[in-house]
C-alpha cells in the first residue's frame, strides 16, 4: 500500500459505511411502509419488517427503538415530500384551488403512504407521558399553514369571504381526505371519473368561499 492510499483509505472507509447505513436504512423504511400499508400499525413487527428487509431485528433496532418510532419517521419524511411539492405549488401560481389539488392529487397518487400514514391511529405509549402525538412533534407539519396563508391572501385580495383561515383550512382538510378516503380505500365503488371528482369537489369548496356582495 502506497503511502497516498494509506492516508485516504480511512476516510474513504468512513464514507463507505455511511452510504451502506443510509442505503440499509432506506431499505428498512421501504420495508415498513409497504407492511403498515397492507397490514396496519398492529400486525407488523419488528421482526416482519427484518424479512421483508432482509436483515436481522438487530439492524433495525441499530437505527428505530421500536415500530412506532419507524412509522414517525415514515410519517415525517411523507409529510416533508407533501409540504415541498405544495410550496412549489403556491410559489409557481398562488392559487387556492391549485394548492388544494396539489395536496389531493399527492394522496391519490400515493396510496399506500396514505393508507400507512391515515388508516393507522397514533397511540402514545401509556408508559410514556413525554412521548406525546406525533402531530404535536412534527417538523413538517407546521408548513400546513401554508393552506392558511393562502386564504389569508385570497381574502385580502377579496376573492373569498372573510372568516377564520384555520377553520376554514380544516373545512377543506375534511373535504380533501373524504374523496382521497373514498378512492383510496374503496376504489371499487362507482365514484364516475376520479380527475371530476377531485377537481369538481374543490371547485365547489372554494366557489362556496367566495364573497357574495
Amino acid at each position: 500500500m502506497t503511502r497516498r492510499s494509506a492516508i485516504n483509505s480511512p476516510p474513504q472507509e468512513g464514507r463507505r459505511r455511511r452510504r451502506q447505513a443510509e442505503e440499509s436504512r432506506a431499505i428498512i423504511l421501504q420495508a415498513a411502509r409497504e407492511l403498515f400499508a397492507s397490514e396496519g400499525y398492529e400486525g407488523v413487527s419488528m421482526r416482519k419488517v427484518a424479512e421483508r428487509a432482509g436483515c436481522a431485528p438487530a439492524t433495525i433496532y441499530s437505527f428505530f427503538p421500536g415500530k412506532r418510532q419507524l412509522l414517525h419517521q415514515i410519517w415525517e419524511e411523507v409529510l416533508q415530500e407533501l409540504m415541498d411539492e405544495l410550496k412549489y405549488s403556491y410559489a409557481k401560481d398562488a392559487d387556492l384551488e391549485k394548492l388544494c389539488l396539489t395536496y389531493l392529487e399527492f394522496w391519490l397518487n400515493r396510496p399506500d403512504d396514505y393508507r400507512a400514514i391515515f388508516l393507522t391511529q397514533d397511540r402514545p405509549p401509556a408508559d410514556n407521558d413525554d412521548a406525546g402525538y406525533f402531530v404535536d412533534n412534527s417538523d413538517a407539519l407546521p408548513d400546513l399553514d401554508i393552506f392558511c396563508v393562502a386564504l389569508s391572501e385570497a381574502q385580502d385580495r377579496g376573492e373569498i369571504q372573510p372568516g377564520d383561515p384555520v377553520e376554514m383550512r380544516s373545512i377543506l382538510f375534511c373535504a380533501m381526505h373524504g374523496v382521497a378516503l373514498g378512492l383510496v380505500t374503496i376504489p371499487e365503488y362507482g365514484w364516475g371519473d376520479p380527475t371530476h371528482l377531485k377537481v369538481n369537489t374543490i371547485r365547489t369548496l372554494v366557489r362556496g368561499m367566495r364573497r357574495t356582495d
